[in-house]
């Protein structure tokens, strides 16, 4: 358990580590509020809190635009909330992809104009759109970041092998046991 003065300190502390915090909330469950306010607490965290914290955590999670939900996305309260989650936006749309223009019988082999070949996008394969091309670029913001490790888990052994990927999400995807994850860990210098 993390004791009283080391709780308070971290609370406090605007450098203070987002895993340290998310300790402190699961350990010291009456440090829930003064977690969910701390600037660094991170998307999961919050709504964690907003699911299994005291009364006082909960509303401070909600007034940051996080309530518990069931595993089906809708608000677990039957009371309305008045501020919805806030969803994560990747941070750039997918260009599109010219199609191939069909060839009719009407149409001579010749008539045919060649189509640029554009390499193929990686699918997204989770709800908010987030690609492999998004993990694996160093210039992706590290919020962005954050949210793919969160909302695509499919994308977190290419978060590890991002150079841009910071340390306490580095420590929180090798403590996860995935192999694969460990194996891309691994592989950085």
């Amino acid at each position: 358990m993390v004791d009283y003065d080391s709780a308070v300190a971290a609370v406090q502390d605007p450098d203070a580590d987002p895993v340290f915090l998310a300790k402190i909330a699961y350990e010291n469950p009456e440090f829930g509020a003064n977690v969910a306010a701390h600037e660094r607490a991170y998307p999961g965290l919050l709504r964690w809190i907003a699911e299994f914290g005291d009364e006082r955590a909960k509303e401070t999670a909600r007034e940051r635009g996080f309530v518990a939900t069931n595993p089906y996305g809708q608000a677990a309260s039957a009371e309305p909330v008045q501020d919805e989650p806030q969803q994560a936006q990747p941070a750039y749309e997918e260009p599109a992809v010219a199609a191939e223009p069909q060839q009719t019988a009407a149409q001579p082999q010749t008539q045919r104009q060649p189509v640029q070949q554009v390499a193929e996008q990686p699918v997204a394969t989770n709800q908010y759109g987030f690609t492999v091309a998004q993990a694996l670029d160093p210039n992706t913001d590290l919020m962005t970041i954050a949210q793919i490790a969160q909302y695509a888990p499919e994308l977190r052994v290419y978060i590890a092998q991002n150079p841009s990927t910071y340390p306490e999400l580095l420590n929180w995807l090798a403590s996860l046991g995935d192999p694969a994850i460990n194996a891309a860990l691994a592989q950085r210098g």
